[in-house]
């Protein structure tokens, strides 16, 4: 039995900065060592795949300093340079840039702003909801969580006046008075040790120092009017479009003239990829500006489709074959949990607008991306047949026909199926087969073409099935007549059914059937050839003889004819031709 705790060990008061190092995934991310594959930018500063293995709040910690940086971009544009420096012998980061905090007494809290700024929790500038924000933060938190996550955390700003130092230590908890002295370059300098012990980490190894500098590297292109740092080389980016240049040199790009929203788009071959960002924020797990782009797109290519190719394909298998490129400025972003990693802001609330042009939509339709999803469609349609037939022929090996009429002898594939066109075809057949030799299958009207329908409808064919499992034939599979229940098949088919250049078999060689006459010797269901006049004279159904013009005429029982009777002109059936009726021939003039 488990010992029960006690009250003051079960229910606890934790101060703010307790908390927060207790349940770091709230406010930072996960702590715990987490493996995937990412894109890096190696020495050569081309992007690279490589599988790493690192602690998400580590990274959150730097960027909530570096985004400071880059926000305070957004309110002072001249604050244009950003360096970044990381000594991974001492384990320390610092984010300098040429903006300035104002050095002056907060009345309300009696400290200077900067330490109301980087020293207190729930501090910030981003709290009037009426303000149209376009930086990533908003909580006020920030910086200081990295203040808490960090055994030392130092200040150096200045306004232009005034230089303000301070050290903070032992997370945040413990600090030292400021020092304030004359000085006239703008600055603001972040200097943090982080708290390793924290994150399980012994130093800052180079897993995690090659996934922040591609963070550099990212905020570098999505914001190409600030001449960023990185270990004191600078990032030469002109535009986010250079930055697409480094994953692919194959793509589509526009954006708008502000630069809100900027738009790559490229092939990929290894389903739906994205790389996005909300206000320099990178949204690892997209969002609805993802969506807004991505629906778009794939509207237009849906419907292209289904007009050219007669094929609906569903949106989630068009992002398959798509790589997205995405930086966008959204007005007052909301994000799903203080990590950021996806926007969930409403396409309504983004501030802005941007239409995909008809010139980047045309330009994908005539793009790889499009054969990529063509020849998808061919692999799935293949897999669905391939799946189709394996279904299929465990049906016929499991199908006891239904009206099939067999024969009995041996040697099987030697043996002739007869196949007529419903039941009272093949009542005579019955009488006069060959039982050794001949079988027969009865079909309820005229046999399909098989050549016009798909293998979907080919399967949902009861009587095309049960005729396959009749002959003892499979799909997708080498036929080998020998296995074969029947070698012949012979379809017996009205008249009706014979086209004029339907061709017929003959001894001295292939006829159309307008070409044939009662003398030819055709060939026979039985195999044989036999002379058609003679075919006539023993077929069992009835024929009557009209002698017309002194020649003899003969036709079935229930051929029709047209005659003159009383008078009126009629049609009748030979069977009930009166001696006295006159019949009507067509007058070939």
């Amino acid at each position: 039995m488990a010992k029960q705790k006690k009250i003051e060990d079960k229910y606890k008061i934790l101060d703010q900065i307790d908390h927060i190092l207790l349940r770091p995934q709230t406010y930072v991310g996960s702590n715990k060592p987490h493996t995937s594959v990412k894109y890096l930018i190696n020495d050569g500063g081309e992007v690279e795949n490589k599988k790493v293995t690192f602690i998400p709040s580590f990274i959150k910690i730097f960027d909530e300093i570096i985004t400071n940086s880059i926000d305070e971009n957004k309110l002072n544009k001249n604050l244009n340079r950003i360096k970044v420096n990381i000594d991974t012998e001492k384990n320390v980061i610092s984010v300098e840039d040429n903006g300035g905090i104002v050095v002056k007494m907060h009345k309300e809290y009696n400290q200077y702003v900067p330490e109301v700024i980087f020293g207190n929790l729930m501090s910030g500038s981003n709290y009037d909801d009426e303000d149209a924000r376009t930086g990533a933060g908003l909580n006020g938190f920030g910086a200081k969580l990295t203040n808490i996550f960090s055994s030392e955390f130092n200040i150096s700003t200045c306004d232009g006046k005034k230089q303000y130092t301070q050290k903070f230590f032992n997370n945040m908890k413990s600090r030292k008075k400021p020092t304030i002295k004359a000085m006239s370059r703008k600055h603001t300098k972040i200097t943090f040790k982080p708290d390793l012990t924290q994150f399980g980490l012994k130093n800052i190894d180079d897993d995690h120092f090659q996934i922040i500098k591609k963070r550099v590297y990212d905020l570098a292109a999505c914001n190409p009017h600030i001449k960023i740092y990185f270990n004191g080389k600078v990032i030469n980016f002109k535009s986010f479009e250079d930055y697409i240049k480094l994953y692919t040199d194959e793509y589509f790009y526009e954006k708008d003239k502000n630069d809100t929203w900027c738009v790559g788009i490229a092939l990929s071959e290894n389903g739906f990829q994205q790389i996005s960002f909300a206000n320099s924020t990178e949204t690892y797990d997209g969002g609805t500006h993802v969506d807004y782009i991505m629906n778009q797109i794939i509207a237009q290519l849906r419907a292209f489709f289904e007009k050219k190719h007669k094929v609906d394909v569903k949106p989630s298998e068009l992002r398959n074959h798509m790589f997205l490129f995405l930086n966008s400025t959204i007005i007052n972003p909301s994000f799903s949990s203080q990590t950021k990693e996806k926007l969930i802001t409403e396409s309504k609330e983004f501030g802005s607008t941007f239409e995909i042009s008809k010139k980047m939509v045309q330009a994908i339709l005539k793009s790889e991306i499009v054969n990529s999803i063509l020849d998808w469609i061919e692999h799935k349609k293949d897999a669905q047949d391939n799946k189709l037939q394996r279904d299929l022929n465990r049906r016929l090996s499991k199908i006891k026909v239904e009206k099939l009429i067999d024969s009995k002898g041996k040697d099987r594939w030697k043996h002739t199926l007869a196949v007529f066109e419903g039941d009272s075809a093949s009542s005579a057949f019955r009488k006069y087969r060959n039982t050794q030799l001949m079988g027969g299958f009865s079909l309820r009207g005229k046999i399909a073409n098989v050549s016009d329908i798909s293998n979907t409808k080919l399967a949902d064919n009861r009587e095309i099935v049960n005729l396959m499992a009749a002959i003892g034939l499979k799909l997708g599979q080498p036929v080998d007549l020998k296995s074969l229940r029947y070698g012949k098949v012979l379809f017996y088919v009205d008249a009706d059914c014979l086209e004029s250049d339907t061709l017929i078999v003959t001894k001295n060689g292939d006829k159309k059937i307008s070409n044939i006459n009662y003398d030819d010797i055709i060939l026979t269901h039985t195999g044989e050839y036999k002379q058609i006049k003679k075919i006539i004279e023993k077929d069992i159904s009835k024929y009557i003889e009209i002698e017309v013009n002194g020649n003899t005429i003969k036709c079935s029982d229930n051929h029709e004819l047209m005659i003159m009777r009383d008078g009126e002109i009629i049609k009748i059936k030979a069977k009930e031709l009166l001696y006295t009726d006159h019949l009507l021939l067509k007058d070939k003039n």
